[in-house]
């Protein structure tokens, strides 16, 4: 008797060690649905995804996980829970109707259009057929404005100020002690230095750095025209026209015309390949001459990673010629792109080798140049983005030079240098864009001389059209 009465308690005790957990699991979901049913998406969303590690892996709970986070707005963490439901129950109609509402969020349009033939061979309900129909005709007006002829344009104005337009140091005193130094001088004057002294004499010439606010007009237009449903031609051209207000600035006033083309293929797995040619000409100083052209050529690689991520490759030829014939040069460039989203942010990674030929008598001679960047987009809200950018650069020369910078020995010139900048965007509607930033620069050498601090604000309000 005694020995029944413990057997029974024994299982009524685990019957509710097994059911207490199973009614706490559909207390949640029953939670989820009336918040989803009073309009409160995102804390449903939150709601379910604390538990995620628990239950995942149940299709019922992946089900309602994946449509909270639709219904939030997080269309590549729906998806995710909804392939999971969809593994373990391939019958599961609801899960592949939401689906098929994530890829097309996501823009996956073929890969929706294989899903809805999934959900047609499941012989949906009435109402389920009409909600299919509705998806058929938005993919078919996506692809129809995808594979349409589409223009961009922005016209902004910006006001900023630079501390250091020059890029020199602070001060920059010499003493003419050796005859050639008059060559230095001569070379900084040239470079838009103006010195305190009489540089006819052989008096003690020190050079400053000049800050300057300054003004900036730029517009810019990309124009995509598809060939075929795989394959189109990218147009992207760019004026931009920057003034300083300070006299003794005005020698790095700047114009700038640059026009891009290229052929853009769709690949397998939802790759892209784009061959492009680009030309630049620059032009500078109060008479506002000619400063630089630049022919360039390359060619850039995308595919995705996972649901989240996109990987770039890029390769690249410039040819550089100068008004200053001495600092000419050609360069190659190798660089990779990874950019990341998540849930509450977007990430950017990007490391680049570049060398540069020097085709002149430049001093040093050819250049390798290192970057390491890092960059962060944290939206706010709807209308405000935070963007935080960070980079690091590694630039050394291949040949010992600068002996006039180093008191007259010549050596191999090393730079790292260190950028970061901070922005807020605002974009009050559709056409309208405001953006506040500020850069920090600090460049350290391993020639003294070419230590340098600089950092600028700029505002800047931009018309998108």
């Amino acid at each position: 008797m005694r020995r029944s009465i413990i057997q029974c308690l024994l299982g009524t005790s685990l019957s509710a060690a097994v059911i207490s957990p199973l009614w706490a699991f559909q207390a949640e979901l029953v939670s989820a649905q009336d918040l989803l049913a009073q309009g409160d998406n995102q804390s449903a969303y939150s709601q379910l995804r604390a538990t995620e590690l628990e239950h995942s892996g149940n299709p019922e709970y992946d089900y309602w996980l994946g449509v909270t986070a639709l219904r939030a707005g997080e269309a590549s963490h729906a998806l995710m829970a909804l392939e999971r439901a969809i593994l373990r129950q391939p019958t599961h109609a609801g899960a592949r109707m939401e689906r098929v509402a994530a890829l097309v969020q996501l823009d996956q349009l073929e890969t929706a259009k294989r899903e809805i033939k999934q959900l047609q061979a499941l012989s949906p309900p009435p109402d389920a057929q009409a909600a299919i129909a509705r998806f058929q005709a938005l993919i078919e007006q996506r692809q129809q404005a995808k594979n349409g002829p589409q223009h961009q344009g922005l016209l902004g104005v910006d006001i900023g100020y630079d501390s250091n337009p020059q890029q020199f140091p602070n001060e920059i005193a010499i003493d003419p002690l050796r005859p050639d130094i008059r060559r230095v001088v001569e070379e900084l004057i040239d470079l838009g230095l103006e010195p305190n002294g009489d540089p006819s004499m052989f008096d003690k010439q020190v050079f400053s750095r000049d800050a300057s606010s300054y003004q900036r007009l730029q517009g810019n237009y990309q124009g995509l025209f598809p060939i075929d449903s795989q394959s189109r031609w990218r147009i992207n051209t760019t004026g931009q026209a920057q003034r300083y207000t300070e006299v003794a600035a005005q020698d790095y006033d700047l114009t700038l015309a640059q026009a891009q083309l290229g052929y853009q293929r769709d690949l397998a797995a939802q790759r892209t390949i784009m061959l492009k040619g680009s030309a630049l000409q620059g032009w500078s100083g109060p008479s506002q001459s000619r400063l630089l052209t630049r022919w360039g050529s390359g060619v850039d690689l995308r595919h995705p990673i996972g649901l989240d991520s996109e990987l770039t490759w890029q390769l690249d030829a410039q040819h550089n010629r100068f008004s200053a014939a001495n600092n000419n040069y050609d360069s190659g460039r190798l660089g990779v792109q990874l950019n990341t989203n998540y849930t509450a942010l977007r990430t950017r990674l990007t490391a680049q080798i570049e060398h540069e030929w020097a085709t002149g008598i430049r001093d040093g001679g050819d250049l390798l140049h290192l970057l390491l960047g890092a960059g962060i987009d944290y939206p706010l809200s709807d209308r405000h983005l935070i963007r935080a950018n960070l980079n690091h650069r590694i630039r050394t020369y291949q040949e010992d030079g600068y002996a006039p910078f180093n008191e007259f020995s010549a050596t191999t010139r090393r730079d790292r240098i260190w950028q970061a900048r901070l922005s807020w965007l605002h974009q009050f509607n559709t056409d309208w864009l405001l953006e506040a930033s500020a850069d920090v620069e600090r460049r350290r050498s391993s020639v003294n001389f070419f230590d340098t601090r600089r950092y600028q604000t700029q505002l800047a309000l931009r018309y998108l059209f």
